[in-house]
C-alpha cells in the first residue's frame, strides 16, 4: 500500500486543510482516507502523518473497513488503522516521553505499554507505571521473569556488575522476546533509549530491526542464542520493527516533553534520583546512595538484608576507596552507606548545591 498527501477543503471553517490518503494493494487511485488524518493545518504535519502512516503499513498495518465492509479498490471509503505498537515502559522519563509521543503519532487504541518488572523496582515506580497508563487510557501489560532481581542474584550466587549485566537480558530482554514471539502478526516496538546517554547508545541505531542481533554478528563474531530457532521461524512470517523516536534528545527535552504533556515524571526525580529503573541499581550515582541513607531507613535495610541473603557484596570493588573496607577489597552495604554519609558524593555538584533536589529544570518550579 501506498501512501500520499493532499490539500483537503473543511466546508465547515471554509478553510483549506491538508490530509493523506491510501492506494490499497492491488489498486490504481488513492481511495482510502484514514480517519483522524484529514484535517492537518499546514502540510508540514500532513507530510510527517504519511510517513508515519507508511511505516506502519509497511509494517503489517491493517486497514480496518466500516461494518458494510470495504467499498472496493478503487471506490472512495473512511477506513482506520489498526497495528499492534508496543511501548517498552519502565517508568522512567524516556519511556514516559515515548509513551506521550506514540500516543500523539498514533492514538491510544493501538498502543501497548509493556512494563518488565524485575521485583526490584521502589514502590513509587509501580504506582507510576500503572497512574500513567491509567491517565492515558493506554493497555498495560506486565512481564516478568521466572526469576526477579534477588532470586536471580541468588542463583547466580553474586549481584550483576558492570561487566555483567544478567539482571538486564534475564529480567527485561528475555521476557520481551517470549511476549513478541507470542504474538501472532507483526509489531513495531518503540524504545527510549537516547544516544547522549552512553557511547553504546549512541552507536545505536534510531531504527532496526528488534531481531537484528540474531542475523548480524557482533564484533565478536556471536550471535544472540536465546530461542534462536523460534525467532528465525517468527521472523519468516512477521516483522517486529524497533523505532527509538527521542534518540537525539537531550534528557531536558524529555522532561519538557511529560510537562507539556501535563503529566509529571516519576516522583523519584523529584527526590534528586537520576536512575529510577531498578532500585537501587548496582551503577547508581554517590549522590543517589547519600539520598538513601539519609532519608530511606526502609531501603538501606532492604540493601543490607540483600547483601546477607545473597552472601556476596551488592557494589562493585571500586565503588568507595578500598581503604574504607574493612577487608581493603570491596565494600559491604554498610560501608558504603557510611562513606557517603561523610564524604563529598557528586564531584559535579555546583557550589551552593543544587537550586532544588531534581536535577532537571522545571520540576520544582
Amino acid at each position: 500500500m501506498k501512501v500520499r498527501t493532499q490539500q483537503n477543503f473543511n466546508r465547515k471553517t471554509n478553510e483549506t486543510v491538508f490530509g493523506i490518503s491510501i492506494m490499497p494493494d492491488g489498486g490504481k487511485r488513492y481511495c482510502k482516507y484514514p480517519i483522524g488524518h484529514q484535517e492537518y493545518k499546514g502540510y508540514t504535519q500532513a507530510h510527517q502523518a504519511m510517513k508515519d502512516v507508511q511505516k506502519i503499513l509497511d509494517n503489517g498495518g491493517r486497514l480496518v473497513y466500516s461494518p458494510k465492509g470495504s467499498a472496493g479498490i478503487n471506490k472512495n471509503e473512511y477506513v482506520k488503522i489498526e497495528m499492534t505498537i508496543l511501548v517498552s515502559f519502565s517508568g522512567g522519563k524516556d519511556s514516559q516521553a515515548c509513551l506521550i509521543q506514540a500516543f500523539k503519532q498514533y492514538g491510544g487504541g493501538n498502543l501497548t505499554a509493556v512494563f518488565c518488572d524485575t521485583g526490584w523496582e521502589h514502590p513509587d515506580t509501580y504506582k507510576h507505571v500503572n497512574d500513567v497508563c491509567l491517565q492515558m487510557g493506554v493497555k498495560l501489560i506486565t512481564l516478568k521473569s521466572k526469576y526477579d532481581f534477588m532470586s536471580l542474584a541468588a542463583h547466580k550466587k553474586r549481584f550483576p556488575s558492570t561487566n555483567a549485566r544478567f539482571c538486564t537480558s534475564e529480567l527485561k530482554m528475555k521476557p520481551m522476546i517470549d511476549y513478541v514471539l507470542s504474538l501472532k502478526e507483526s509489531c513495531i516496538i518503540i524504545q527510549g533509549i537516547r544516544a547522549g546517554e552512553s557511547t553504546a547508545r549512541a552507536a545505536m541505531e534510531e531504527e532496526c530491526m528488534y531481531f537484528k542481533s540474531y542475523f548480524q554478528p557482533n564484533k565478536k563474531g556471536r550471535t544472540e542464542n536465546y530461542r534462536s530457532k523460534d525467532v528465525k521461524e517468527w521472523c519468516s512470517q512477521y516483522d517486529a520493527s524497533v523505532l527509538r523516536p527521542i534518540f537525539k534528545w537531550s534528557a531536558q527535552q524529555v522532561i519538557d516533553c511529560i510537562l507539556d504533556a501535563g503529566q509529571e515524571p516519576n516522583p523519584l526525580y523529584y527526590r534528586g534520583f537520576s536512575r529510577v529503573g531498578c532500585f537501587p541499581c548496582i551503577m547508581c550515582r554517590h549522590k543517589e546512595i547519600e539520598l538513601i541513607a539519609k532519608n530511606d531507613p526502609e531501603m538501606c535495610q532492604r540493601l543490607i538484608q540483600a547483601e546477607k541473603s545473597v552472601g556476596h557484596s551488592f557494589f562493585p570493588p571500586s565503588y568507595i576507596p578500598q581503604r574504607f573496607c574493612k577487608n581493603k577489597q570491596y565494600p559491604y552495604v554498610e560501608e558504603v552507606l557510611e562513606y557517603v554519609k561523610e564524604h563529598t558524593p557528586d564531584m559535579f555538584e555546583p557550589e551552593g548545591g543544587y537550586a532544588c533536589m531534581s536535577l532537571f529544570h522545571g520540576l520544582c518550579e
